[in-house]
């Protein structure tokens, strides 16, 4: 069975933060429960994504959706272990794309098993330990359709792992939060390219330093007509465009994934951690009653 880590470790918050320090642990996990969690601040043992990722050690069967040319479960490979790959295109055209940008390597780029353009999910019969995925998730149209489509993909007890951008901490940093209704609206529909208010905003309203630069909303660019219009054509001159359909902090995602149970678009034994890892957190997703194990509170000093 996967060993996941904790999404609270006491002497890991203590000793990660020295305003902590005087705290008992009651005290701590309160302070993490109403502060930390919004806060970004992390309380789990583990620091990075890879020290996440390693906890799939264990596993006999992964898959990972979207590497492009940074698959990060290689390091995990082993006898015994099977690793494959999902993406939107084959590794040849995988390959093609990536010589058109200095900063990627098309030699990193994996073997592609299913390419998810031509025959989508239904084509994978193997069942997974875990589903991985990196900055996936967010560009999904049908956010519901993703995570269902993913949980068929599951053995008993399996997990879907995945990591976001903190909207606080990226170029989305100034647009409005997905909310439950925008979810929703778009599962109803059957969404399947990115609605042309995503293209908009993503073309007309991020910014280049999330650190610096002023809110666009609130200081409109000369040009921002032009880019309107621009924005427009492009959406209605290609099928899909690939950019960001949601918007999430750690806390904001929490709670959808709590309304998606309560209203039974997700099954009522998910259950999920997370951790947060700098500009990005991690989520790791259960569907079933036999995933309950991972999820359980573990002794944490």
């Amino acid at each position: 069975m996967l060993r996941l880590p904790p999404e609270f470790h006491a002497p890991s918050y203590r000793r990660r933060y020295p305003d902590l320090a005087g705290l008992r642990r009651s005290a701590l996990k309160t302070h993490w429960r109403q502060e930390g969690r919004r806060a970004r601040r992390n309380a789990s043992p583990v620091n990075t994504r890879e020290e996440l990722l390693a906890c799939l050690a264990g596993a006999s069967h992964l898959l990972e959706i979207g590497p492009f040319d940074n698959p990060s479960l290689e390091g995990l490979r082993h006898p015994g272990l099977q690793i494959d790959y999902a993406d939107q295109f084959s590794r040849e055209e995988m390959v093609a794309r990536a010589r058109l940008y200095l900063e990627r390597d098309p030699e990193a780029i994996p073997p592609i098993r299913y390419v998810l353009g031509d025959r989508g999910y239904g084509q994978i019969e193997q069942r997974y330990d875990a589903v991985v995925s990196h900055h996936c998730l967010e560009h999904q149209p049908d956010l519901i359709g993703h995570l269902l489509q993913v949980a068929a993909l599951l053995k008993p007890g399996g997990v879907y792992l995945f990591t976001l951008p903190d909207q606080r901490r990226c170029f989305d940093r100034h647009l409005p939060p997905t909310t439950l209704i925008d979810v929703v609206t778009a599962h109803l529909e059957g969404r399947s390219r990115p609605p042309l208010q995503a293209l908009v905003e993503h073309k007309c309203f991020t910014v280049r330093d999330w650190r610096e630069a002023p809110n666009p909303l609130e200081q409109l660019q000369p040009q921002l007509r032009e880019l309107l219009d621009a924005a427009l054509e492009e959406y209605q001159s290609h099928p899909y465009v690939d950019v960001h359909c949601w918007k999430f902090t750690t806390e904001r995602l929490r709670r959808l994934l709590r309304q998606l149970t309560t209203l039974a678009y997700l099954p009522a034994a998910a259950r999920w951690r997370t951790y947060n890892l700098g500009n990005e957190f991690a989520v790791v997703l259960g569907f079933t009653e036999a995933a309950h194990p991972l999820f359980t509170e573990v002794t944490d000093g």
